[in-house]
């Protein structure tokens, strides 16, 4: 090949390269407004930081046009805005009652109009809940509505349902102070242990009877407002609730004031389901408890009257006023022994009345349902469970 390095025919080309080379550097350093400049290099690589190895860099090849649109799962789309429908529909749509209940409840709880029109729109009439409420069953004379509680299955089923539920039981008793039996029968007399917790829609019944049924209207108006706020502490939507045609729900029947003040999160879910005896077992106990039940106090004995006695007795409930003592100077007998510090003479009205003593624990039953059938129920319930399985 010849010495190359030795002729001076390499010379021209390579100094014509270093004279451009010059030049460019120079324009380029003086442009105006222009800060530090890095150049590609040339002459040199560019100075590798310490602990690095000098690698030269491979020219940036640009990417190829996007062929599919670029994903989006790292941004999840919006949820579509909640919308109502305007205005008010259905059954209830021309009752001015309930715009002034829809109004009520924006103003002094801030619920949404247009989620309440939504709401009531979806309502129908419940007129088997107008029916039944005409004819109750506390309406029958004792002697034919005992019978209806007090029966063998529901004091078979109330040996079983304490059997299966001890723990639960024993827990609640302790915690609230209220004898085991009574948590029982409440539940057996109320939906016979959970079969029977009720089929209407509660939002359809008490709309129903708080704006169909005037004799008690005020009444049920006040349920459903207590309805719409349980359904906002339990974080679910109004609608979703069952129970019976008065409103009542779960396995103990809470209406929905009483839900609200009484029911108990027992397994601590962060939930108050009255259809899970975890909870309605002690709902039941503490309804009970708050109301001044004296765990191992008298309840009611039956009691024979003589003489002006009769005329003390009392046919609705009323909290005990009178002692023994006193009872007895009126010519009341208790057939048996009672332990309460205040007392009652009830008279259970029928083809044949009947006389008893009640206690302090008596009246605390009345608070649950405000009827002495219904009390007495209850206790002889209890009474009858508690023999069944102690064979007493």
């Amino acid at each position: 090949m010849g010495d190359v390095y030795g002729s001076r025919a390499w010379f021209k080309p390579a100094y014509s390269l270093a004279v451009g080379a010059l030049i460019g550097f120079s324009l380029v350093a003086c442009a105006p407004g222009q800060g530090p400049v890095q150049f590609p290099w040339v002459l040199q690589p560019p100075a590798v930081p310490s602990g690095q190895t000098s690698q030269p860099q491979r020219p940036v090849v640009p990417a190829p046009p996007r062929t599919t649109p670029p994903s989006t799962t790292s941004i999840p789309p919006a949820p579509p805005p909640v919308t109502y429908p305007p205005g008010l529909h259905g059954d209830y749509a021309n009752y001015p009652g309930l715009r002034d209940f829809i109004g009520k409840m924006n103003r002094e709880h801030g619920f949404n109009v247009a989620f309440l029109e939504q709401t009531f729109s979806g309502v129908k009439r419940d007129q088997a809940a107008l029916t039944k409420v005409g004819a109750p069953a506390e309406g029958q004379g004792w002697r034919a509505y005992r019978p209806i509680f007090l029966t063998e299955e529901r004091i078979r089923g109330g040996v079983d349902f304490w059997n299966r539920h001890a723990p639960l039981l024993d827990a609640a008793s302790r915690q609230y102070g209220v004898d085991i039996e009574y948590i029982v029968a409440i539940i057996g007399v109320e939906t016979q242990y959970g079969k029977n917790t009720g089929a209407h829609n509660v939002l359809q019944a008490l709309t129903t009877l708080g704006f169909d049924y005037p004799k008690r209207g005020d009444f049920y108006r006040k349920e459903l407002e207590q309805l719409f706020l349980l359904s906002r502490e339990e974080k679910v939507r109004p609608a979703i609730f069952n129970g019976s045609y008065a409103g009542a729900m779960g396995l103990g029947q809470f209406i929905s004031s009483s839900y609200r003040n009484y029911a108990v999160d027992g397994n601590r879910d962060g939930k108050r389901d009255l259809w899970n005896p975890q909870d309605a077992i002690p709902s039941v106990a503490n309804y009970f408890a708050r109301n001044g039940w004296k765990r191992g106090g008298g309840v009611a004995v039956p009691a024979a009257v003589s003489g002006g006695g009769a005329g003390l007795a009392e046919t609705t409930p009323k909290k005990p006023s009178r002692t023994l003592g006193e009872l007895a100077n009126a010519g009341v007998r208790p057939q048996a022994g009672l332990n309460s510090a205040r007392v009652s003479l009830l008279k259970l009205e029928g083809s044949t009345d009947e006389y008893w003593v009640g206690g302090e624990n008596f009246y605390v039953i009345t608070r649950y349902n405000a009827n002495l059938k219904y009390a007495m129920a209850v206790h002889q319930l209890a009474q009858a469970i508690r023999q069944r399985k102690f064979g007493l």
